[in-house]
């Protein structure tokens, strides 16, 4: 909609996710993990954005968003905001509930997802409505007043807050259950309010939960595990719980012609469990991926091995570790290597197209192992083989274990 500069009226709502500021004020895991739960969470909300409601932006812990409230719109706005806020609260339950159940982490942000609360604030009035990049922004008295409406009194830490003017428009199934509380600010003074406890409001869940929030121990366990060679990447001397370059291609009894042919910049980062190349030889002219390519080590030694007519594609998730992938590649003049950027369960490649799929440590570090194996079999040509080096066990890994983060990473 193009710029205005006249007021409009309009209904604003903000729902934020109370308790974000304790997670961001603690170590730096907490806060790391904190922003992928808060992420989710706000997702769950924006999924339940819908007619009437708009949304103008995301500030850091909460959405705000906002209805038209004028030419005639306020019918619409009476029959389906009370639903739309009951998604809120319901969608948003659903989400912080999975997420409690499937954290990985000891750090305080995954221990205290369940505590996690929603609080929505509604007002009537209006504002000023332009446009910008696609995003609706909104000015005014108002939409101030709305802000300030989260630093209030209410003794709960979830519950749904209307203006006198916003439940005009917002009519709720059970008004008696209300109470009513005058807040006081510099500048506007008293504000009568009405509050609904959050346990009250009468909620729905369209998608129950949120897709997605029941992959957050995936999604902690991908972030550590990046943050982790991306350490190996930048500084591969520092020492890790595993070992890394030339003393583990030796330990490995990795072909010292192989080992030579590597630029340094691919061999010291280098950190893997065995040899994918001894269970088969590369066929010349193969099509080859390396899954978990690294600084490219491993992938360098296939390209060497397929050939001009052949092609060898690296992917790593860590953009330190495949920028030391290209580099070695540019540095050893291959021309036939590429590296891109992408993950074990959603290869960056058309089906069928490898005729071998290395990966040398990689397959220990998924958590969703089918997943990973039934993408490798989508990308493998008729008649094509795994080459898998990695870590396996023969006694069921305990459930405590799968669930500590800390195991993943070392």
């Amino acid at each position: 909609m193009p710029p205005s500069s006249s007021m409009q009226p309009v209904l604003l709502l903000l729902a934020d996710v109370g308790g974000y500021t304790r997670f961001m004020l603690e170590h730096r895991k907490a806060q790391e993990h904190g922003q992928i739960i808060i992420a989710t969470l706000l997702d769950a909300i924006l999924s339940q954005a819908r007619a009437p409601v708009e949304v103008s932006r995301l500030e850091g812990d909460a959405v705000f968003m906002f209805a038209r409230d004028g030419d005639g719109a306020r019918e619409e706005i009476a029959r389906a905001l009370p639903e739309r806020i009951g998604a809120f609260f319901g969608e948003f339950e659903a989400a912080r509930d999975v997420l409690a159940g499937t954290a990985i982490c000891r750090c305080s942000a995954c221990a205290n997802v369940g505590s996690l609360e929603l609080k929505v604030i509604v007002h009537a009035g209006e504002a000023v409505l332009s446009s910008h990049a696609g995003r609706t922004d909104l000015h005014g008295v108002d939409v101030i007043l709305a802000h300030r409406l989260l630093k209030n009194t209410v003794p709960v830490d979830e519950y749904l807050l209307l203006t006198d003017a916003a439940l005009e428009a917002v009519p709720l199934a059970d008004p008696a259950a209300l109470e009513r509380r005058v807040e006081t600010y510099p500048d506007i003074g008293e504000v009568e309010t009405w509050v609904l406890a959050g346990e009250r409001v009468e909620r729905s869940c369209p998608t129950c939960a949120h897709p997605g929030s029941s992959g957050l121990a995936h999604r902690i366990i991908r972030r550590e595990v990046q943050g982790e060679y991306r350490e190996v990447a930048r500084h591969p001397d520092r020492g890790f719980h595993f070992h890394t370059g030339r003393d583990l291609a030796r330990r490995l009894a990795y072909a010292a012609e192989d080992v030579d042919a590597v630029p340094a910049v691919a061999l010291e980062s280098f950190a893997g469990t065995g040899i994918p190349f001894s269970l088969g030889e590369i066929p010349v002219g193969a099509r080859v991926v390396d899954v978990g390519c690294g600084s490219g080590f491993d992938t360098l030694i296939a390209a060497r091995r397929v050939g001009d007519r052949g092609a060898v594609i690296g992917v790593d998730m860590t953009d330190d570790m495949a920028r030391n992938a290209r580099a070695a590649a540019s540095e050893a003049g291959l021309a036939n290597v590429a590296i891109a950027l992408g993950y074990a369960e959603s290869l960056p490649l058309p089906d069928g197209w490898a005729h071998v799929i290395l990966s040398n440590g990689a397959l220990n570090l998924c958590p969703d192992k089918p997943a990973v194996l039934a993408e490798w079999h989508r990308a493998l040509a008729p008649g094509g083989r795994l080459q898998i080096a990695d870590i396996s066990v023969e006694r069921p890994v305990p459930e405590e274990a799968k669930g500590d983060i800390d195991l993943w990473t070392g």
